[in-house]
């Protein structure tokens, strides 16, 4: 995680001035340094300028070969190579090689950890320039050990500049014999150099553009891909375009991290390349100067520590702790809030990020971090309805415990009436059992009244525990009617008590409805019970009486109808009597009507209160028809 592309990656790159920065010239020159080996070598510099203008970029490689053949055998050397900078990774290594027969070739060696110290005399302009091992400085003691091992004696590393940029290095080995370089060769090996940068940089910039289409192609695939997938493989083809980006660009670790409440980056996507630890979270705090550049929407990207500004030193520390030696961050914001952070990290060598790929990078960042905060959203909100479900079934299971308290008194006299009954009959059996001709079919009639009354005692019963107990919904076939006619038996006795009727109109056949039977009931019983004391208040002329009308409305719907003839609801609360917690009763909960609609509206259906044109007031639920049945 670091820097904005714009100042930080030319720190340690302004082009110095070469003339001030070769060595001195030998006391000694070697007789290989003579005026011949001069002209031969300035010859040689003419035809491989001439050579490579105008060259086609796929003969480069070859001809590059050829160049470094010539050199060998003009300098009377044992091998010349060519270092380059990945146009696209940043990664230095060996590419090109030439050497005398049995002398090997230069290996593809990664320059970052095997010489560390030439790889810094580069990045400042400086050739690196010895005539025998023990010049080296103290400093040098990777290097050396590295030049040993390939067996060098003695060392020319040219670094190869263009437009600002370090382009590589061109390198002349002796490994049979020590030779001195004198500094008019130094001085021409320099201008050859500059040769071979400008055909690098051309070379790289043909590269450059395949590799940013080859990368637009890539993010055009992942994005297709997200576009058709369903929901479910989204997550899948997240991960395998973090492995494509990750491959791509050198990287070993590639996350999409999501930002918590405490200032935490969690991991919600990632891939990490084989035996590279992973990294769960990382905090604002431990990297300070990241997330403040993050938050304002900063790209945040370095491709080595050592251009992290001076006040990172707390990011530098992390990073370190971290493994990371280059990054690349991406922030994802809405509306100016920091909601996530691509990025890509380097662990196992330094990677450079060009800024060509940069905008298709935050692209399929933006991409991956909107999916996932949608989906995200789409589970917290699937949490919350279900939870939403939970507390308007525990009220509902409230609304009705006290419905059935105020009801007590109706239950009550429902349930003495058939036990009186019973009582009654009883005592007529025996007294006809006791007389001198026992009545047996008159006795068997008063037998067959007890178990019917008992049965409606126990219906009473059983419709009360209906009421009461918990109750998750369950979408079955309904009988609109039976539950209707259940509820007004339900409430006889209370109207009764009020001297009210309530009148059930229906149509002959109703089409078959899919709903929970006891939301249902529970609803109907509400609108019933409310009606019931609305017509407390009602004039004294008005109509004695409930409408109850069952209807369809539309093929697809059907209509439940409570119609009282009490003082009515007025123009401005038809919408707010189903607010929570507003009541026009003196002692009510004020959550009634608005668990009605809550239960009615999870079954697809409405709820809505009107103006009776009879006078008082009327509420109407619709519940859709079972969809064989609308067909």
């Amino acid at each position: 995680m670091a820097c904005e592309p714009s100042r930080l990656q030319e720190r340690d790159t302004a082009v110095p001035n070469p003339d001030t920065t070769l060595p001195a010239p030998k006391a000694n020159p070697s007789p290989h340094s003579s005026n011949a080996e001069l002209q031969v070598f300035e010859r040689l510099l003419a035809e491989l300028s001439a050579g490579f203008i105008g060259l086609a970029a796929g003969h480069i490689d070859a001809a590059i070969e050829d160049a470094l053949r010539r050199i060998v055998l003009a300098l009377d050397i044992d091998r010349s190579s060519l270092i380059s900078v990945d146009a696209v990774t940043g990664r230095i290594e060996t590419t090109h090689s030439w050497a005398l027969e049995g002398i090997d070739r230069t290996p593809p060696t990664d320059i970052v950890q095997s010489n560390p110290w030439a790889l810094s005399c580069a990045r400042a302009g400086r050739p690196v320039v010895f005539a025998r091992l023990d010049e080296l400085p103290a400093q040098a003691a990777v290097d050396k050990s590295t030049f040993a091992r390939m067996g060098l004696k003695s060392h020319v590393g040219m670094p190869m500049w263009v437009g600002g940029r370090l382009r590589g290095s061109l390198t002349f080995g002796s490994l049979r014999r020590e030779r001195e370089w004198p500094d008019e060769l130094l001085g021409r090996m320099r201008l050859l150099a500059d040769v071979f940068a400008s055909v690098l940089a051309r070379q790289h910039a043909e590269q450059q553009r395949e590799r940013v289409l080859d990368f637009e192609r890539l993010a055009s695939r992942t994005l297709s891909a997200l576009l058709i997938a369903m929901p479910q493989d989204e997550a899948r083809i997240i991960e395998a375009g973090l492995h494509d980006i990750a491959a791509f660009l050198g990287a070993d670790r590639a996350t999409l991290w999501e930002i918590g409440d405490d200032q935490r980056f969690r991991r919600a996507h990632h891939w990490f390349a084989d035996g590279v630890p992973g990294i769960e979270e990382w905090s604002a705090q431990a990297l300070p100067w990241i997330h403040a550049r993050l938050n304002t929407d900063a790209l945040v990207r370095f491709a080595r520590l050592g251009e992290l500004p001076a006040d990172a030193d707390a990011d530098l520390q992390a990073m370190r702790d971290l493994g990371v030696r280059s990054l690349l961050a991406v922030p994802v914001a809405v509306a100016g809030q920091l909601l996530g952070v691509f990025s890509v990290a380097a662990v196992r060598v330094e990677c450079d990020w060009p800024d060509e790929l940069v905008p298709s990078v935050r692209l399929l960042a933006e991409v991956f971090a909107t999916l996932h905060v949608r989906r995200h959203a789409e589970r917290r909100e699937r949490a919350a309805e279900s939870e939403a479900a939970l507390w308007r079934e525990q009220f509902a299971h409230v609304v009705r415990v006290h419905t059935v308290g105020e009801m007590s008194a109706a239950l009550a006299h429902e349930i003495t009436q058939p036990l009186g009954a019973i009582e009654n009959y009883a005592h007529a059996a025996r007294r006809r059992l006791s007389g001198p001709a026992p009545d047996l079919p008159k006795v068997v009639d008063l037998l067959e009244r007890i178990v019917a009354q008992s049965a409606r005692a126990g219906d009473v019963v059983t419709r009360l525990r209906g009421m009461v107990k918990r109750h998750e919904l369950q979408l079955g076939e309904i009988d609109l009617e039976r539950l209707a006619t259940a509820c007004i038996d339900l409430l006889r006795g209370e109207c009764e008590q009020h001297d009210l009727r309530i009148e059930l109109r229906r149509p002959g056949r109703l089409p078959r409805l899919v709903a929970d039977e006891v939301h249902v009931q529970q609803v109907l019983l509400n609108l019933l019970r409310n009606a019931i004391e609305a017509m407390e208040a009602a004039a004294p002329a008005a109509p004695r009486r409930i409408e109850v009308n069952i209807a369809c409305v539309a093929p697809e719907w059907v209509s439940v109808q409570v119609a009282d003839h009490g003082p009515g609801i007025a123009e401005g609360e038809l919408e707010q009597v189903f607010e929570a917690f507003h009541s026009t009763k003196p002692l009510g909960l004020g959550v009634g009507l608005a668990i009605c609609r809550r239960l009615i509206e999870a079954q697809g259906g409405t709820l809505r209160a009107a103006q009776n044109p009879a006078g008082g007031a009327l509420f109407e639920f619709t519940l859709p028809v079972a969809p064989a049945e609308s067909a």
